[in-house]
Order: structure tokens, then C-alpha cells, then sequence
């Protein structure tokens, strides 16, 4: 089961979705919960899987919690609000996940950790986020970098977020997940592959409905269209990963 795949999808609604009741003061702004998620895989004869996971976020003066991603606030206001980010790199591929005798010869793919800083605008027009980041732990040795604008739009009891991104990921990171090297190109039959950088449109669309004052219900889901450079690898046979998830959260 892909775990970090699902992780990730479970997290966009809590990481997007805005507060639906004023914080008193009284509040520990935490965030607890239960989802379920189901994601399909980009390559090539790997399935969708699912997963039920719990569910944690904190929003602290100087500290937050948003899913697979916490960090440190340099910088806050009601509008701008800067961030030294570490997030949890779901990607990875496992060869023994495919079906496809070509595939199980390939050497894993690893998930890793990323640190960056992050920046989030929000205004009535809505709500900027860019993030740039890198792996720390050496897997990949690349970079990610990610812009998104969402627009809450509040309808009683319910907050709808649509959203639309980019996400550019270097020719390291690339390679690490997507390329083939000569060994494996014998070992498995597939063609060395060596991809470039990729720049990757994403949409997506988090709800929340609230049950009382502390009670909140979820649903999300996200298409991710890949880049060509990603897709024309050997070990790709989607251009469009989707997750959608579903969950019950609890705010203290």
C-alpha cells in the first residue's frame, strides 16, 4: 500500500482549508482527526491505493503544523507571512509495487525530506503560496519548487477552496525518481532515460463543512498533469495522478 502517496492527499484539505470559527483565546488551535484517502500511481503498472490515517495540525504564534508539513514563522500579519519549512517528499517507487517484470529490476525510489522557506498571501482576492525547497536527505539531491493561488468561498456552515498551481522540479529530482541509468537499462530491458527539469500545472478543489463549533467534516481531491519530461520516461505510463480523501476533524 502506498501510504505516502495517500499521507499527502489526506493533508491538502487540513493544510488548505481556513479556520470556520473565530479563534478565542482560549483555544489550543490544534487540529485532530481521521481520513481516508485513494491516489492513483503515475507509473507504470502500479495501481491506486488507499490508506486511513490520522490527521494533526497546530497553529502556534511561532510554530504550525499543517499535515506533512511544520516549520517556523520569521515573519507574520494579517496579511504576509513568511516560513523556514519542513515537509515530508511522499514521491517514492518501489519495485516491487509493478506488475511489469521490467520494472521490478529497477532500483527503489526513496521518500525523503525537504527545507525550504515558504511565503502566504492572503487577501480578499484570495490566497498566494509559494514554496521553495530542497531534499535534505541526500536521495535525490533536488529542488522543488511550487506557486498555488486558492479563492475561499464561504457558504454557511460550508468553505469551499478551489485552487490552481504550478510545481517545477529539477533535473536531479527528475532523474532520481523518473531517470534510468545504463545498469538498469540492461538489467530491465527499459531505455536509459535522463530527464531535464519539468514544470507541472496541478488543480484542485478541499471542502469543509462544519458540525458545531468544534466539529468539521472534509473532502478533497487534486489532478497533478505531468510534465513531458516526466511523462516520456520508460517507467511512466500516466500524465495524471489523482487523489481525492475524506475525513472528520476536531479542533481544540
Amino acid at each position: 500500500m502506498k501510504i505516502s502517496h495517500a499521507l499527502a492527499s489526506l493533508c491538502c484539505a487540513l493544510s488548505l482549508a481556513l479556520p470556520l470559527t473565530p479563534r478565542a483565546e482560549e483555544r489550543w488551535n490544534f487540529d485532530l482527526g481521521l481520513g481516508g484517502s485513494v491516489t492513483t500511481s503515475e507509473y507504470k503498472d502500479v495501481y491506486a491505493a488507499g490508506a486511513t490515517l490520522p490527521l494533526l495540525g497546530y497553529e502556534g504564534e511561532r510554530f504550525y503544523l499543517r499535515g506533512i508539513s511544520g516549520g517556523l514563522h520569521l515573519f507574520r500579519n494579517d496579511m504576509h507571512e513568511i516560513n523556514v519549512q519542513l515537509s515530508y517528499l511522499p514521491q517514492r517507487y518501489l519495485a516491487s509495487w509493478s506488475t511489469d517484470h521490467g520494472m521490478k529490476q529497477l532500483d527503489d525510489r526513496y521518500s525523503s525530506m525537504l527545507a525550504g522557506l515558504d511565503y502566504r498571501l492572503r487577501s480578499p482576492y484570495g490566497i498566494l503560496q509559494a514554496t521553495v525547497s530542497a531534499d535534505v536527505l541526500g536521495y535525490s539531491n533536488g529542488f522543488i519548487a511550487q506557486a498555488s493561488y486558492s479563492y475561499p468561498l464561504r457558504l454557511g456552515l460550508v468553505t469551499l477552496m478551489p485552487s490552481v498551481g504550478l510545481k517545477w522540479t529539477s533535473c536531479e529530482y527528475n532523474d532520481y525518481y523518473y531517470g534510468i541509468d545504463s545498469d538498469e537499462a540492461r538489467a530491465s530491458g527499459l531505455s536509459e532515460y535522463r530527464p531535464d527539469s519539468a514544470l507541472s500545472p496541478n488543480a484542485g478543489l478541499a471542502a469543509r463543512i462544519a458540525l458545531g463549533e468544534n466539529w468539521s467534516v472534509f473532502a478533497n481531491g487534486s489532478l497533478e498533469f505531468l510534465n513531458q519530461e516526466i511523462y516520456d520516461s520508460p517507467m511512466v505510463e500516466n500524465s495524471v495522478k489523482l487523489s481525492v480523501g475524506a475525513g472528520l476533524l476536531y479542533r481544540f
